[in-house]
C-alpha cells in the first residue's frame, strides 16, 4: 500500500509521453478541468478525469477521478479505482477501490480490496468478494 507521501506523488505525475516513433507505451486518456463530457465512455488502460463526466465508465485498467474531477452515473467498472475528486455512481473493481482523504464516493461498491483513507466520505454499502465473484459479476452486467 502506498503512503500518503507516494499518493500524492503519484496523482501528480504527467501524462506518458509518446516516444520517437509517437506510440504511448500504455493507453491514456485524459479529461482535463474545464472540459465537461456527457454519455458512456469505454476505454483501456489508465483513465484520469480532472474534469466533469456524466455517464457510466468502463475501464479496462485503472480510472483516477483527480481531486477537481466529478464524475456522475449508474455505473463504473474498472480493474482500480482511485477517487481524489467526488463519484456519484455504484462502482465495481475487479482489483481494489481507493478513497483518498478528499476524495467523496456516493454510491454501493463491489471490490476485493478498498483502502479508505482517514478524512474521506463513503455513502453507500460495500460488498467485497473474490476476484472471481467480481469478474463474474460484471461480466453479467455487460
Amino acid at each position: 500500500m502506498l503512503n500518503r507521501r507516494q499518493k500524492h506523488q503519484e496523482s501528480q505525475v504527467p501524462a506518458p509521453q509518446p516516444s520517437s516513433t509517437g506510440q504511448v507505451a500504455d493507453p491514456f486518456t485524459y479529461i482535463n478541468q474545464g472540459t465537461e463530457l456527457q454519455g458512456n465512455i469505454v476505454a483501456k488502460g489508465r483513465v484520469r478525469i480532472h474534469g466533469i463526466v456524466r455517464g457510466n465508465i468502463t475501464v479496462e485498467g485503472v480510472l483516477e477521478v483527480a481531486e477537481d474531477g466529478l464524475v456522475e452515473g449508474d455505473k463504473i467498472i474498472a480493474d482500480e479505482v482511485k477517487i481524489i475528486g467526488h463519484v456519484k455512481a455504484n462502482v465495481e473493481a475487479r482489483v481494489k477501490i481507493e478513497i483518498w482523504q478528499k476524495g467523496i464516493l456516493e454510491g454501493d461498491i463491489r471490490a476485493t480490496a478498498l483502502d479508505i483513507e482517514e478524512g474521506a466520505t463513503f455513502i453507500g454499502r460495500s460488498d467485497m468478494r473474490s476476484e472471481s465473484q467480481v469478474l463474474v459479476s460484471a461480466s453479467a452486467t455487460n
